[in-house]
């Protein structure tokens, strides 16, 4: 046999035997892979997981801390994740993101719930599709939800009614901002606040406005409410940058006399409270929300069952509990 033929059966032969050697690993490891997904291997399994977080505002310091919960739990679970939302609190803009995650046939939702005609059959789409959905912050509780996972709004309204009468000592004029007309959440701290209120007939709500989670929009209502309602010595705001809006209102109004009860733990409103500005807010735990929600979907994962309601901790920050270097 000459050098060439030698060389062409030799390079042939190579050619085959690679061919089974490749063809050999691959069908091992799509073996391995099936029996991996049939046992529920993890390793095999987490990687593959894809979900999404519809926040209602991104780049908001509130969800900014729900993402990073969120993505850390994600990552020491081994699942994708992908945050959305609009760049400005925007109900439509929410579903569409949420229609998109369906169509995109993602394993699991995360998804801030609106109790509202509109939001709820998107939710039901998406358990329909085979699409688990956890609710985080406010609930959708007429939906197919799978969880929810968040504050107990109405317990924390009634905390701020009883900031209230503390702080008013059961005398007054109040006037609330609140962050949303139509989130679960805001509407149930209203309802606790109006609970506490009303056992004290010396206290009276004299208007509810919105600020649609906006700071400017919370400034420009509370301003038109002192305004409007001078005999008001008091103001409540039920979101993050509600107390805020309400003190820059008061202040171009030079109404020093307002006490003011907030929402969440923003570093101004911290800074407000040592000075004296802001009497108190009521914090809660957006980054242990994110964490526990991915948390319930690894568990649902997995197998296991779900309560309905999971609440995270809502603490009271007033002056002493800053002063005495308060950790939420």
């Amino acid at each position: 046999m000459t050098d060439k033929k030698w060389m062409a059966v030799s390079f042939l032969v190579l050619v085959v035997f690679t061919y089974f050697l490749v063809s050999f690993v691959s069908q091992t490891m799509t073996i391995k892979h099936i029996t991996g997904r049939l046992k529920g291997d993890p390793q095999l399994t987490m990687s593959e997981r894809h979900i999404v977080l519809v926040e209602q505002e991104q780049g908001h310091p509130y969800w900014q801390l729900v993402e990073r919960g969120a993505t850390d739990a994600a990552e020491a679970n081994h699942i994708a994740i992908e945050c959305i939302g609009p760049v400005r609190n925007n109900m439509a803009e929410q579903l569409k993101l949420l229609e998109k995650a369906i169509a995109s046939k993602v394993d699991g939702i995360i998804v801030q719930g609106l109790n509202h005609e509109q939001f709820t059959p998107v939710i039901n789409k998406a358990v329909e599709a085979g699409i688990p959905v956890i609710t985080v912050d406010a609930d959708a509780p007429s939906s197919k939800r799978l969880s929810f996972v968040g504050t107990d709004n109405l317990e924390a309204g009634k905390r701020q009614g009883e900031l209230v009468v503390r702080s008013t000592g059961g005398t007054g004029k109040i006037g609330v901002i609140i962050g949303s007309d139509k989130a679960e959440n805001q509407l149930e701290r209203l309802e606790g606040i109006k609970h506490v209120i009303g056992e004290y007939p010396g206290l009276h709500i004299e208007e509810v406005r919105s600020s649609n989670i906006s700071l400017i929009e919370a400034i420009q209502q509370s301003a038109e409410m002192l305004q409007r309602n001078p005999e008001i010595t008091t103001m409540v705001g039920t979101s993050a940058t509600d107390a805020l809006g309400i003190l820059q209102a008061a202040k171009s109004l030079k109404r020093s006399d307002i006490k003011i009860i907030g929402f969440d733990d923003l570093p101004e409103t911290i800074e407000a409270i040592r000075s004296g500005d802001i009497v108190a807010t009521i914090v809660q735990q957006p980054y242990r929300m994110g964490e526990q929600s991915v948390e319930l979907l690894q568990r649902y994962f997995n197998g296991d069952a779900l309560s309905n309601e999971y609440f995270t901790r809502a603490d009271i920050m007033d002056a002493a509990a800053v002063a005495g270097g308060m950790n939420p």
